[in-house]
């Protein structure tokens, strides 16, 4: 008997999930794959998660009618931190088994020799790396590495496409926009009917005052922005908040607002950071001043920057939604070198301004030329 265990928080399960299931089942020549969603994740310590009952609810909806696919509440049962080597074990002795997988992603598999007993893992299955891009440079390391730590091989499956994030998902919720493309509906109807992933004041502040289309770049923002800040060890949330209400002014406007001063010779395209900036603090009772400065630098840039406000700038330029020329090349540079992919972003935006024989803010030349 083949079997396959595929964990994860599953916060919620999404499209992307079923597609990486039937497509192991498929290539793996499975008798079963087991799903399983954790109790409390050891990486996703202090994380916000939505109940264990909720989660595998929305599994069952996923997968029912999948012959091959069983979801198991094994690790909700257990409750406690979901070590994987538990789990693995757990199936082993229980069933009678020709072969055991158990699933891994290219993060988790980057980080899988700092997990608790990796090598009791691998004594009781084999790993098997899905990947959802092509040449992932930090796939090959990571298998490397663990041929030489464990002397183990890794057995790639390739599931190529658009990607979800369960994350992508929770802030689509929280901004009120439209969940159809990402989840089975089934599955979107239950997250509705539960009132499941609404944020704060903050969002509803938003979803109420921006438009759907630019509601979709906040999201954008949002998720380049706190992925950047894990990456460079930033503060998450703040990035999370800044990235959020970074247009919330867009279109408002500041005569509505009799104690707003706007700086003078502002252009009406950059008015809506410095008055995102003002409704933060005196509409919102945001108090962070880290969090308002980023929102009032955001499409100007400035002379020293903080890493936050380098944050928020970037993303707002490279976020998923942002389809111009050489946008690709930019997401490139980023993903390489963050410190020098900024400055570059400053140069492309100043070209791009004298090229369309539109006026630089002076704010803006002072970071150019600043950075250079």
């Amino acid at each position: 008997m083949k079997v396959a265990i595929f964990g994860g928080s599953f916060n919620p399960v999404h499209n992307d999930h079923i597609k990486i299931a039937n497509r192991l089942v498929e290539e793996l020549s499975l008798d079963k794959l087991f799903i399983v969603p954790t109790f409390v994740a050891p990486h996703k310590q202090g994380e916000e998660v939505i109940s264990g009952e909720h989660r595998l609810q929305m599994l069952k909806i996923a997968f029912e009618g999948c012959d091959k696919i069983e979801v198991c509440d094994y690790e909700l049962k257990k409750g406690g931190i979901s070590y994987s080597y538990q789990t693995v074990e757990h199936f082993k002795h229980t069933l009678s088994l020709e072969k055991l997988y158990f699933i891994v992603g290219s993060d988790m598999l980057e980080n899988f020799p700092t997990w608790k007993y990796p090598e009791r893992i691998l004594k009781s299955s084999s790993l098997v790396l899905v990947e959802r891009k092509n040449g992932e440079s930090c796939d090959e390391q990571s298998i490397l590495k663990i041929n030489s730590l464990f002397n183990a091989s890794v057995t790639r499956v390739k599931v190529f496409g658009e990607t979800v994030s369960s994350t992508k998902i929770r802030v689509y919720q929280a901004l009120g926009l439209p969940l159809s493309n990402l989840v089975p509906s089934a599955v979107e109807s239950y997250i509705l009917n539960n009132s499941l992933y609404k944020q704060n004041e903050l969002y509803s502040y938003v979803e109420r005052a921006l438009p759907q289309k630019r509601r979709v770049h906040v999201a954008g923002v949002i998720l380049t922005a706190t992925s950047l800040a894990k990456k460079l060890g930033a503060d998450v949330k703040k990035a999370e908040i800044s990235a959020l209400l970074h247009d919330i002014a867009k279109y408002e406007n500041p005569d509505n607002f009799s104690d707003f001063k706007l700086p003078s010779e502002t252009p009406e395209d950059i008015v809506h950071q410095y008055l995102g900036e003002y409704i933060a603090r005196i509409k919102l009772g945001v108090l962070d001043e880290d969090v308002l400065t980023a929102i009032k630098y955001h499409t100007t840039g400035r002379p020293q920057m903080s890493l936050l406000e380098k944050i928020i700038y970037v993303a707002d330029i490279i976020e998923p939604s942002r389809m111009f020329l050489g946008v690709e090349q930019l997401r490139e540079e980023i993903k390489k070198d963050f410190f020098q992919g900024f400055k570059i972003c400053l140069e492309e935006i100043v070209d791009f301004l004298l090229k369309s024989g539109k006026e630089v803010y002076p704010l803006t030349l002072d970071a150019l030329n600043y950075y250079k």
